[in-house]
């Protein structure tokens, strides 16, 4: 498993409409919670993060505790458009279905898709092929996925148009599981078996339908947002172990600060490696939780008049004078210079 499947940098707006579909079939949070370090509180934090292992573990636990065969279908289906938090916004808001499916593949590295989508239009419908990504394995196996993402799109797609939606036609690549005929119950469409190819038929008016919510503004503020998601995500995949560690400590801005083990027990490794990682990038554990101190006091000079004294000992500086000389270090000037120059009043 990769370091970036370990991360928790998902929103958790998925976790609310899960805690409802299990308390639908009769399961608490802590029986599909069971394995992720996840308490029932994080289910209604706005700030809780989930990693993609930590999701995988919960669709396990859902496939093993709802004994119904055809589950991905009937989960996937309870997983509406908030399912993705604030990109939902950009979606509702994109002028039409085809636009709305386009942004979402802009972002899909939020979705956590374990699919690539290839739309292609084709008469009066548009065909779009379904394979999946060769850098990630399914949580339980692979027509459990393709009955998450059926069950899924058809609901997402309802939300969107404002009305029920359905598939022209499905193919899938896979032989007919033994809950087969559960397909067409809750798709209402054809569906074939042991196709060449993964395909989905959608009409072309429904692409090109124009959204009832679609607002060019809204849609390019949620996108703006978006672009940092994007832009924290890649930095967390690409591996940039200073860029991880500041995201960190800045989540909750509380004092005192994580110890260099409680920091390597949240990015899921041991504290030897993030050592080693952090003197590789050539910085330490130290400085990058002074920088952090710093930034606190920033924000605290430029927003109150409490003494400096004061500002130092709620940021974590056992005593002015050394909050002082760091920083000068750091910024250049001392504190009082700062403040005269950028506070406020």
């Amino acid at each position: 498993m990769s370091d970036f499947e370990n991360q928790t940098i998902f929103p958790a707006a998925e976790l609310f409409l899960i805690r409802r579909y299990m308390r639908a079939q009769g399961f608490s949070p802590g029986q599909w919670l069971l394995g992720t370090g996840l308490d029932e509180d994080a289910i209604g934090r706005p700030d809780t993060l989930v990693s993609s292992h930590q999701f995988d573990i919960v669709y396990r636990n859902v496939y093993r505790l709802v004994e119904r065969p055809e589950v991905g279908l009937h989960f996937g289906l309870s997983l509406n458009l908030s399912r993705w938090g604030m990109l939902a916004m950009a979606l509702i808001c994109a002028r039409s279905l085809g636009a709305a499916l386009e942004t979402a593949n802009t972002y899909r590295t939020l979705l956590r898709s374990r699919f690539n989508l290839h739309p292609e239009v084709g008469g009066q419908s548009v065909c779009i092929t379904v394979t999946p990504r060769t850098d990630m394995t399914f949580p339980v196996n692979p027509s459990f996925a393709h009955e998450m993402l059926l069950g899924t799109l058809q609901s997402q797609i309802s939300d969107l148009l404002g009305r029920a939606f359905r598939f022209q036609r499905i193919a899938l690549h896979y032989p007919p599981p033994s809950h087969h005929g559960a397909y067409q119950r809750y798709c209402h469409c054809p569906v074939e078996f042991d196709a060449a190819k993964t395909v989905l038929w959608v009409a072309v008016e429904d692409m090109e339908r124009a959204l009832p919510l679609a607002n060019r503004v809204a849609e390019l503020q949620a996108r703006a947002v978006f672009e940092q998601e994007i832009e924290r995500v890649a930095q967390v995949e690409s591996g940039d172990i200073a860029w991880l560690v500041r995201n960190e400590l800045g989540r909750d801005q509380r004092l005192p600060l994580p110890t260099l083990d409680a920091m390597a027990e949240r990015l899921a490794m041991s504290s030897r490696t993030l050592r080693r990682r952090l003197n590789e990038a050539n910085t330490r554990y130290r400085s990058l939780c002074q920088e952090h101190q710093l930034q606190l006091a920033l924000n605290e000079l430029a927003r109150t008049r409490q003494p400096i004294s004061l500002v130092a000992a709620n940021c974590g500086f056992s005593d002015p004078g050394s909050f002082r000389s760091v920083f000068k270090r750091w910024i250049g000037m001392t504190p009082r210079e700062y403040r005269l120059q950028f506070g406020e009043g």
